[in-house]
């Protein structure tokens, strides 16, 4: 009898276990404690109230506070137009948005950069990285995932929208399409309104950080919209940097792969670097080094084949990149009148890729802006908006060109057409005021 009561509690003993375990698990895979709100204080009080979601992250030796760059497209004074804070900012605090007890103080903006202007290209680089002057929260720091989200994982987006900020917070289903560029193209599991949810963490099954909550892209080749998250390839890029300035070292493979080697001690385990990260982070400094002016497939596969001889790192050629080196290598001849759109249709079909995003042939104009050929760039955004779909950016850029040729009133009817389908949009209403 003693003996059968024995493995009987044994039995409970080992069940118990099981379930705690299980218990353990899913409070780490559903946990919800880990999202928070901005309150942001100006010197200057005029602006639009709508500061997004943000969070904590754990790199080993410290612990930083996060949350998205485009919460600047709104939520600003009139006279801030980079990505700096110097002279402007009061105080910026996230709090815990039931519990406002628990609040962290911001310090530092790591990332700053005046030369980086608030616009559509933010949300490459979704992320604003803070040092933490105060924290008076039990909120849990996220680690970041070592592993890329493959097609088809299920992530989960944490925190408050619009619509549910006076509710519990949230954590909303997605499933992972693919990778454009640095960003990670989701289909939400149960479609609904998710504005507001900007800045809120991007989880994988595990609870580890795989992204931002940021934007939406139109996927040319699936002819679709996507909601797109801001990768974790970005931050990755925010924090060597910072390693480089805390030890007064300058950027070079060599000094990545010492970082990657310092992460690893701290963390247990070396990040994924895709081939979108390297390329970001060196390819520009080759051709500087060449003198070539744009890129191409071919000066692309030379310094690949470096780059893997040297340091034996082999860096793919996607779509993304490929589409863009096409059209980088199609510029020049634009320029000089020696190429049409239809060329550059042509060489993109034998390359079985498309055009590249919108943004990419906005900037271009702009460029052709400042080299005074106006005329070119108009017809450049007229045929990205037939050919791109967009949700009106296009008609901020082509303002920009009038204005720029002194057609103020083709400038004033472009911005007022951006902000009918994209009400609030920065550089359109930066537009206006310049006419005003």
């Amino acid at each position: 009898m003693n003996r059968i009561l024995l493995v009987l509690l044994i039995f409970i003993a080992q069940i118990s276990a099981v379930l705690c375990q299980s218990n353990q698990k899913n409070t780490i895979n559903n946990n919800t404690s880990i999202t928070l709100v901005n309150n942001i204080n100006y010197v200057d009080t005029t602006f639009t109230d709508l500061p997004g979601n943000g969070f904590i992250i754990d790199i080993g030796d410290e612990i930083l506070a996060v949350t998205c760059k485009h919460v600047f497209w709104e939520n600003r004074p009139g006279n801030m137009n980079s990505i700096s804070l110097k002279g402007i900012l009061k105080e910026w605090k996230m709090y815990v948005k039931d519990d406002p007890s628990q609040y962290i103080i911001l310090g530092e903006l790591i990332n700053t950069d005046e030369n980086e202007l608030i616009g559509e290209r933010n949300t490459d680089k979704d992320y604003l990285v803070f040092k933490i002057k105060e924290n008076h929260s039990k909120i849990t720091p996220l680690k970041i995932s070592s592993t890329m989200v493959q097609p088809g994982d299920t992530i989960n987006k944490t925190g408050w929208t619009f619509k549910n900020k006076n509710e519990a917070v949230k954590v909303y289903k997605a499933s992972a399409i693919n990778y454009s560029g640095s960003s990670l193209l989701l289909q939400s599991l149960v479609p609904q309104n998710e504005a507001g949810l900007s800045g809120s963490p991007v989880t994988n099954k595990n609870n580890e950080l795989v992204g931002i909550v940021s934007s939406w892209k139109f996927d040319i080749k699936k002819q679709n919209w996507f909601e797109a998250v801001c990768s974790i390839n970005y931050l990755q890029q925010v924090l060597y940097t910072y390693w480089l300035e805390k030890n007064n070292k300058t950027k070079s493979i060599a000094t990545f792969q010492e970082y990657l080697k310092y992460y690893k001690n701290l963390n247990g385990n070396s990040p994924d670097i895709s081939s979108y990260l390297y390329t970001e982070l060196f390819f520009n400094d080759w051709l500087i080094s060449k003198d070539i002016q744009y890129g191409s497939i071919s000066n692309y596969a030379l310094w690949s084949s470096e780059i893997l001889k040297n340091y034996g790192i082999n860096i793919v050629l996607d779509d993304y990149r490929k589409s863009l080196l096409i059209f980088d290598s199609w510029k020049g001849n634009y320029i000089t009148g020696k190429m049409k759109f239809s060329d550059l249709e042509q060489q993109l079909k034998a390359e079985n890729t498309v055009l590249p995003n919108f943004i990419d042939f906005c900037e271009f104009a702009l460029d052709l802006t400042t080299l005074d050929k106006h005329q070119k760039a108009i017809d450049l955004l007229i045929y990205t908006n037939e050919k791109i779909q967009n949700m009106g950016q296009v008609y901020a850029f082509l303002g920009d060109v009038h204005f720029a040729r002194g057609d103020k009133n083709s400038a004033k009817e472009c911005y007022l057409k951006c902000l009918q389908t994209y009400p609030g949009y920065p550089m359109a209403v930066k537009g206006l005021t310049k006419i005003k």
